[in-house]
């Protein structure tokens, strides 16, 4: 048996955030380590994305659907490529009848500072998501409370607290 931890997952996929990868959230590409070459790819992949969609979101011409699969794929490949195989790259396309791509490098990454920068992201991904389980847990009645991660702030909408407050864990 290996001790070996299962794949952290990058999504690709273009939603108007000025990124097309994707953790739980958005992730700005300076945050990212990747090559120059590609974060510039990505953003072109991007803009081609929406420069081929009517004001339907329908492709124009229909083959610009094929080209950005296909263009997504090879991207997948190469952002797989610098991360290493402690990550899996999801591309699911907006091609009609196109499948869901899975990429995992079987190397050792080609670019260690994207390596480490994903994986600084995923580690700091996961403390939130804890942290957040545990504002839940000792929140049984369910009352709501808005937290900003970048900043700490919580904001307590209990009827009893209505206030704003810095994190503790900060």
């Amino acid at each position: 048996m290996t001790d070996e931890r299962p794949p952290r997952t990058i999504r690709m996929f273009p939603d108007y955030a000025g990124t097309v990868l994707w953790i739980s959230m958005p992730i700005e590409y300076e945050d990212t380590g990747l090559s120059g070459g590609l974060v510039a790819e990505l953003v072109d992949w991007e803009e081609f994305y929406y420069d081929s969609l009517d004001s339907d979101f329908n492709w124009v011409p229909e083959s610009a659907a094929r080209t950005f699969t296909e263009e997504g794929v090879r991207l997948a490949r190469l952002v797989a490529a610098e991360v290493g195989p402690q990550f899996e790259v999801e591309f699911s396309s907006y091609e009609d009848g196109a499948e869901t791509v899975h990429i995992r490098a079987e190397h050792p990454a080609q670019n260690p500072a994207a390596e480490a920068a994903f994986a600084r992201l995923f580690d700091e991904d996961e403390a939130e998501w804890r942290e957040a389980q545990e504002r839940r847990k000792n929140n049984p009645d369910g009352e709501w409370i808005a937290y900003a991660p970048l900043s700490g702030a919580v904001l307590d909408l209990s009827p009893n607290n209505q206030t704003e407050t810095e994190s503790d864990e900060r």
